[in-house]
């Protein structure tokens, strides 16, 4: 058994290419609390695509914990055909659940506390024990635990969102019950948290200027910067084709914020508009939904649930709104940027259109608050109308210049270059970069 390989876990080593090499690519530990494969959900999405980039440029050790069990044999081969070791630390529901009882009476938030495994700590240890890293990357506040007190290499943390503003907003929309106090008692904890954590850290990014803003009103010390979200653009390409008469809901309708938008939708926006356009249906599509909202759906005139669907993309292009009444949660929403890149036009709130950095209200889509605006600015794009063309040609505009993944990459190594100035010295790199890309 490999010393780096717990009794239970899983490993597997990518033949090194570049042995031969008399200079030896800079050398990664890259850490994330979900295996980054498949490319389901906004978080995987992004530590795939930054896993493959770092890994076109270095040698990259992964360690993931397993949390949805989604490390099958099959995935596993595709990631090892770039990560230079892989190893999975299965999640236990029945130890996060102790973790967290017993964080109640603690300073440890409960979802750090859920997130936290004494497996992954051993095998995080004995990676940084025996090998020499000139990077850590931590993917998400999450998995900062394992690694807060190592000190000799510089570690990077991409917190994608600050889960103290999560927190805050989810916290003033729940209602008394169990999730409404443990997110309050978390909000309250994070306040000392995240910072703290964040401390810990040469460097920590955020996908939106709202969520680095907070943690900075907290700690303006925190180095942090902006890393945003991109969108594949060969795969989300612009939709011409001709579109249902449709509104979209999309998105994992088991998470608490996407299942209120998709409520509301159901009983306080569709109506309204069913009420002036009768011929137009609406569409809820996505994973996980609950009975609740299956029978919620079931009792909406125009209304059909489409569940667990193996790809979005075609709901996209044939609808011709995508409908995002945002109220809680932070950082980015992936779902809007694919509906910008496929020429889909959004109406969302200031919040849901606050981490797209450089969108503009009634240029690149609309933002709305109350129900009654939101039915009236879905009525004014129905039918063929020239602003809804105008809306989906500048949003997918506004994707090409700032989300791209290659543009993603490029802020990406400009941010490694700044916390280790020598680290895109001349070497192997770019032979490494060509062979990785080939084996795709």
């Amino acid at each position: 058994m490999n010393l780096f390989e717990p009794r239970t876990s899983y490993q597997f080593r990518a033949v090194n290419q570049f042995a031969s090499h008399t200079i030896s690519p800079k050398k990664i530990l890259f850490l994330t609390y979900r295996f980054p494969y498949p490319l389901s959900g906004g978080d995987r999405l992004k530590s795939y695509h930054l896993l493959r980039h770092l890994s076109s440029i270095s040698d990259v050790d992964l360690i993931a914990l397993d949390e949805w069990g989604s490390a099958t044999h099959e995935n596993l081969q595709h990631i090892k055909k770039f990560a230079s070791t892989v190893t999975v630390v299965p999640f236990s529901k029945n130890v996060a659940i102790k973790n967290v009882a017993l964080s109640l009476l603690s300073r440890t938030p409960a979802e750090m506390a859920w997130y936290y495994s004494a497996q992954m700590q051993e095998v995080v240890d004995l990676a940084l024990a025996s090998k020499r890293y000139d990077l850590v990357v931590c993917f998400f506040v999450r998995t900062a635990e394992y690694v807060k007190n190592f000190t000799d290499a510089p570690k990077l943390l991409i917190a994608e969102d600050s889960r103290l503003l999560a927190d805050e907003r989810g916290s003033e929309k729940f209602s008394f019950s169990a999730d409404y106090f443990v997110r309050k008692m978390d909000a309250i904890k994070l306040r000392k948290y995240e910072p703290q954590i964040a401390s810990q850290f040469d460097l920590v990014t955020f996908v939106a200027e709202s969520d680095r803003a907070r943690i900075l009103q907290e700690d303006p010390t925190l180095r942090t910067n902006i890393l945003t979200n991109g969108v594949d653009i060969d795969t989300y390409k612009f939709f011409e084709g001709q579109k249902a008469n449709t509104i979209l809901f999309a998105g994992h309708l088991g998470i608490y914020h996407n299942r209120l938008m998709a409520e509301r939708i159901l009983t306080r926006i569709f109506p309204m508009i069913r009420m002036h356009s009768p011929d137009t249906n609406l569409v809820i599509a996505g994973k996980d939904p609950s009975p609740a909202l299956a029978k919620l759906v079931a009792e909406t005139a125009g209304a059909s649930l489409h569940g667990n669907v193996e790809a979005l993309i075609p709901y996209y292009q044939s609808a011709k709104l995508f409908i995002h009444p945002q109220e809680v949660g932070a950082g980015i929403q992936n779902k809007l940027l694919e509906c910008m890149a496929l020429g889909t036009p959004v109406i969302t709130t200031e919040i849901g259109a606050s981490g797209v950095d450089g969108v503009i209200n009634h240029q690149h889509l609309i933002v709305c608050d109350t129900d009654v605006e939101f039915a009236e600015a879905a009525i004014s794009l129905l039918g063929d109308s020239p602003e809804q063309h105008r809306l989906a040609r500048n949003a997918r505009n506004l994707i090409e210049q700032r989300y791209t993944w290659d543009t993603i990459f490029a802020v990406l190594d400009e941010l490694i270059g700044g916390i280790i100035p020598d680290y895109f010295v001349k070497s192997s790199t770019e032979e490494k970069k060509r062979r990785t890309n080939d084996s795709y």
